[in-house]
């Protein structure tokens, strides 16, 4: 089995994803926290097809517990998720 560092709920304001804004001009550069569950739910279903992982991502609300759960399922299958250091 692959040892890991676990993503926590802190870790969600140090990682950065470049997303389409709200208002369809353009990107922006947000945290996963700061993201809206339409931003999080097309990227993180990209990152997992790109990875070959197999993931079911929920309609709705995504809450914050559910997104580290879903980060924490690409890093074990592999996949590099990159944070900004600790302060």
């Amino acid at each position: 089995m692959n040892q890991f560092e676990e993503i926590t709920l802190a870790d969600l304001n140090r990682i950065y994803i470049v997303v389409p804004r709200e208002d369809g001009f353009g990107t922006i550069n947000l945290t996963v926290a700061q993201m809206s569950d339409r931003q999080f739910r097309e990227w993180i279903k990209t990152k997992a097809e790109l990875a070959g992982v197999k993931m079911i991502v929920p309609i709705g609300r995504i809450g914050f517990e559910t997104r580290v759960y879903m980060l924490n399922r690409l890093v074990q299958s592999g996949v590099r998720i990159y944070m900004t250091p600790k302060i």
